[in-house]
């Protein structure tokens, strides 16, 4: 008992004495700050591929917007995330960090006082009139949001979370959670229609929510004739896929969520139709063991880890992307796909579903698990070329004029014009 109170009295005084010493470190911030005044913070994990055209784009509407990630690379290895592995050796081959104002702020190596110390010096100095946050499973964003709150500043809020089948028990952990952090929200910006609705259900005003379009870097993607027909070529030729053969294409990491192995059984039904192909892109910890399984099966082609620029040559060599997934936030592979005129077949479980994936128009959708009816929409296209060929035109129409960055940019700009007007 007396140990544990000595502990208590040491590091009170230890807070006390950092708490002065943030107190000085304030003052010379405020100092320097006497004049200085930010529209929009931007808080992120780590620069990611799909965001960066945004800030782009955004920087060019807000020129005094500040970009700060938390880390320069993500770990998706933990419990709540149900992800796997880190992102950091994989290069994607873009400049993630170019054409806007951005700095990583290292929290990872800082604990949970020097982080919230970091986050309102920054708050203080920048003055933001508002911040926006992508997330909320993170500390970084847990302080931010208090921070927000006791500063007096609007939070604008991105996620990806819809309303999903998870079990009783984690809706039960996390409900609880979510709503306290929501309620601390100003304006919120939804990436599609189910994610939408996920707010409503929890209360949320319509006239709090601004609805924008999930994208990538449609123009990147895009290429043009002949030299899309001779990269389709090429790399058919190099695997010794016919002109005429039929692809699937699989792009994304290998573990449980993504459901391979769904794909792998759809190959197997349509082994008797010697012209199908099936292309893995991706790697994960399912990988090996999957490869193993699949040794005796003919014309089922394992590429790896490839960065964008190479996945995207596949997305023009490929006749079909297929995502299985047994949940997908939304599902940016389709956005990739669509850009290069590819249309998809996906599970009602991606967010992408009956949103940017329109079922016999720009793709097809199926119950997520049921194989024979994502079988039957293949068919539909491998007996119908034309079917096909239009369903690719429309995707690719879809995504380039509904799902772009400078778009995605104003839904931001439009949150923050509101927030700061129901503000004054």
């Amino acid at each position: 008992m007396r140990t544990t109170l000595a502990v208590c009295i040491e590091c009170m005084r230890a807070s006390i004495q950092t708490d002065w010493q943030f107190v000085y470190n304030q003052v010379d911030y405020l100092i320097a700050s006497m004049n200085h005044s930010t529209e929009l913070l931007i808080f992120d994990t780590h620069p990611i591929q799909y965001r960066a055209p945004v800030f782009r784009e955004l920087s060019k509407k807000v020129p005094s917007l500040k970009v700060y990630f938390f880390n320069s690379d993500f770990d998706g290895d933990k419990w709540w995330f149900h992800e796997v592995g880190k992102a950091k050796s994989l290069a994607w081959g873009v400049e993630l960090q170019e054409g806007y104002w951005n700095e990583t702020l290292k929290t990872d190596s800082l604990g949970v006082w020097k982080t919230y110390q970091k986050l309102k010096q920054i708050l203080l100095l920048e003055k933001p009139k508002a911040v926006l946050v992508y997330g909320y499973y993170l500390k970084e964003h847990w302080i931010l949001r208090c921070l927000c709150a006791q500063l007096k500043i609007s939070l604008i809020f991105i996620g990806e979370t819809f309303s999903s089948n998870s079990s009783f028990i984690r809706r039960l952990m996390t409900s609880p959670l979510q709503n306290f952090f929501l309620k601390g929200v100003k304006s919120f910006i939804s990436i599609g229609e189910k994610n939408n609705l996920f707010y409503l259900s929890k209360k949320i005003s319509p006239e709090k929510i601004i609805p924008a379009k999930y994208c990538i870097d449609t123009h990147f993607f895009q290429k043009e004739e002949p030299q899309a027909s001779v990269h389709r070529n090429e790399l058919r030729n190099r695997l010794g896929i016919e002109k005429d053969d039929f692809v699937l294409l699989f792009v994304g990491r290998l573990f449980e969520r993504k459901r391979p192995q769904d794909l792998i059984s759809l190959h197997e039904m349509l082994l008797h139709t010697k012209n199908v192909h099936t292309v893995v892109i991706g790697s994960g910890p399912l990988e090996g063991e999957l490869k193993s399984q699949c040794q005796q099966l003919p014309r089922l082609h394992w590429l790896g880890f490839q960065n964008q620029l190479q996945t995207r040559d596949w997305y023009y060599a490929a006749d079909l992307l297929v995502v299985p997934s047994e949940f997908e936030t939304w599902g940016l592979v389709v956005n990739e796909a669509f850009s290069c005129g590819l249309p998809a077949l996906v599970s009602d479980s991606c967010g992408v579903a009956h949103d940017l994936v329109i079922h016999q128009k720009t793709g097809f959708v199926y119950p997520v698990g049921s194989i024979h009816y994502a079988l039957e929409s293949i068919k539909t296209v491998l007996t119908d070329r034309t079917l096909l060929k239009q369903l690719g035109v429309n995707a690719k129409r879809q995504v380039s004029e509904n799902y772009r960055p400078d778009q995605f940019a104003d839904s931001i700009c439009l949150a923050l014009n509101q927030t700061v007007m129901s503000s004054k």
